[in-house]
């Protein structure tokens, strides 16, 4: 049996990032364990991977800011390693009803220190920005220019990598079947695998879309929907290549990402793909789009920027999956609430989980060493709070932006 002080399970961009934090936080050779061959193989690999810091809820405005800095520097921090982040800008377009929210957002990012500038649609125009895009049905924008995305597998490797410099290991291919408490009445976890079982002090769980079996083998409720988002590319024609500014379109619930020199992802805003989704089998859903999928994608993708309806081309389309909580914040926590002093979680992520990593593994690699981030209130991402009716909320009632 292998002996390590600290041990975490998912080697997604959350878990990777975790795990090089608690090594550089001078734990001793974590152990990095997924189920899968290599690191980001999971729901990481179909991230959009967008980083930007708008957000309506306060606490993850703050990780947002802390973790698009660490993605800017992030070869200063990581040296020799890339997270193939690109700066673009994002512009969020609101309609009437989210107008007042974009407003009070404004007040908060000027407080935060965000770079954040409201635009009204003539504004925009004539900014030159972006100026594919047709402004004219909407009430107000918000730019950012410091946003972008980044390469999702790239960067969780370079994190484990990272990690694995400073003396960690990572085990691949090993299903975790069990957490158990040390035989003997030791202090401590057996964390046992398809490739035998680990003995450590401390386990985090990083374990994304497959947290609810793992979290019910250990006798705590964990109240997650697993929910399938699709996404489609497409093709820019020319006049519409190089790099563009991401969109989130509130008129149409959807978001556009133009990625490398033609490529333009489209994905869905909507509240209602997570509200109402059936649970999803991580292991067992419909990867690819339907037709009516990249239909509608198309049409909203043609709206918003007329070139596209003119002259863009569909090419492929992808689904992932989110780990929705019931209020779309994630769970970070200790469970010594259920007996389970040492077991830290960071799960639920709600599809915030790229563009946070970087400061949700600085997070839960200082909860699990015993420190201290006077930057916010972790507290309130305690899983209590779902019985406890303390859940949290954001301003605008779109999907992933809160």
């Amino acid at each position: 049996m292998q002996e390590r002080d600290v041990v975490v399970v998912g080697a997604g961009s959350t878990g990777c990032s975790t795990f090089y934090h608690l090594a550089k936080l001078g734990v001793k050779e974590p152990l990095l364990i997924d189920m899968l061959p290599q690191v980001a193989a999971g729901q990481t690999s179909r991230s959009t991977a967008l980083v930007r810091t708008h957000y309506s809820s306060e606490a993850l405005a703050r990780m947002a800011l802390l973790s698009y800095r660490f993605f800017k520097g992030f070869e200063r921090e990581l040296p020799g390693k890339t997270a193939g982040y690109v700066e673009t800008g994002l512009i969020v377009g609101a309609d009437e009803a989210s107008v007042g929210a974009l407003r009070q957002n404004a007040s908060m990012y000027a407080r935060l220190g965000i770079d954040s500038r409201l635009m009204t649609p003539e504004e925009l125009s004539s900014s030159g920005i972006e100026p594919e895009l047709d402004a004219s049905h909407f009430s107000l924008f918000a730019y950012e220019p410091n946003a972008g995305y980044a390469e999702p597998s790239t960067t969780a490797a370079a994190f484990a990598a990272a990690g694995a410099d400073l003396g960690g290991d990572f085990l691949p291919d090993a299903r975790v079947t069990a957490i158990r408490r040390a035989p003997g009445g030791r202090a401590g976890y057996s964390v046992e695998t398809s490739k035998g079982a680990v003995s450590c002090d401390r386990v985090v769980l990083a374990t994304g879309v497959w947290s609810k079996p793992i979290f019910a083998s250990i006798g705590v409720p964990l109240p997650l929907t697993v929910s399938r988002h699709p996404v489609a590319v497409f093709g820019r024609p020319p006049g519409f290549r190089g790099t563009r500014p991401v969109v989130f379109d509130f008129l149409r619930s959807a978001y556009y990402k133009p990625e490398g020199k033609d490529q333009l992802f489209v994905g869905s805003l909507s509240h209602e793909l997570d509200a109402k989704a059936r649970d999803s089998d991580p292991d067992d859903y419909p990867q690819g789009i339907s037709y009516d999928e990249a239909v509608d994608f198309s049409a909203s993708a043609s709206s918003a920027f007329p070139l596209m309806g003119a002259s863009g081309t569909y090419r492929s389309g992808y689904a992932g999956l989110y780990d929705n909580t019931p209020d779309l914040h994630p769970v970070i926590d200790e469970l010594s609430a259920w007996g389970l002093q040492g077991v830290h979680c960071v799960v639920g992520l709600s599809g915030h989980g790229f563009k946070l990593a970087p400061e949700f593994g600085r997070v839960c690699a200082s909860m699990v060493t015993g420190g201290s981030f006077p930057d916010y209130d972790v507290s309130m991402f305690g899983l209590r709070r779902f019985d406890d009716g303390r859940l949290l909320t954001g301003r605008y009632g779109v999907s992933t932006v809160l």
